[in-house]
């Protein structure tokens, strides 16, 4: 299989947009002129592992000389506090940027908690916190996320959230969250469809939502 029929001739990037595709073949070591099958896909995956934007990596061969390399990037979740700036979270709870202010920035604001000691990119956040509101984001609508402006968590961890428009949703212990977020869908709905628009919502039981709306 040393056979220069079967040399790379050429090494195509699909799936970015943060990162280069000249910057994942030079992470990755797949170049033209390596035998096709010299790469093996683990020694791929491994290499791309550390960097911040690369979720996965597929390796597929098209026989006799050409490579595709189809990259998964990660999308930036959420904003923690850090010292005096902001780390862009994934939802995986891996850290893909540092910014210094919220200018321009779109993403949900964690307030009532903030990580200490030091963080690099691409570090995974091992805090109990930072998973527990991962998964109350990742179970709320796509069309509901866009609304969420704040995810505040309390002392006692409890989470309520705030919508662009100021409305306060109490969603209280990080339990039964796939009821109480079913349960925000259908009453968000609701409030839709009648043209009422409320002030907020309570489902920290998990088996009601008190609506105080606007008056």
């Amino acid at each position: 299989m040393r056979s220069p029929y079967f040399r790379i001739a050429e090494v195509e990037v699909h799936g970015t947009q943060r990162v280069s595709p000249e910057e994942v073949i030079a992470l990755t070591g797949v170049e033209p002129g390596l035998s096709i099958f010299s790469i093996r896909a683990q020694d791929v995956v491994k290499a791309v592992s550390g960097h911040p934007w690369i979720q996965d990596v597929d390796l597929a061969r098209q026989l006799p000389d050409k490579v595709v390399l189809n990259i998964t990037e990660r999308d930036p979740f959420l904003l923690v506090p850090y010292r005096t700036s902001f780390l862009e979270v994934a939802h995986d709870g891996v850290v893909l940027a540092v910014r210094s202010t919220l200018s321009g920035q779109a993403l949900p604001l964690v307030t009532g908690f903030s990580v200490e000691g030091e963080v690099r990119l691409g570090q995974r956040l091992p805090d109990e916190e930072v998973t527990q509101i991962s998964r109350c984001l990742k179970g709320l609508p796509a069309e509901f996320l866009t609304q969420v402006a704040e995810i505040h968590l309390d002392p006692s961890k409890e989470i309520t959230l705030y919508t662009l428009k100021g409305v306060q949703i109490l969603l209280g212990e990080p339990v039964k969250l796939k009821q109480k977020l079913a349960l925000l869908s259908a009453t968000w709905s609701e409030l839709e469809a009648h043209g009422q628009t409320a002030v907020s919502i309570d489902l920290r039981t998990g088996k009601e939502a008190v609506v105080r709306l606007k008056q």
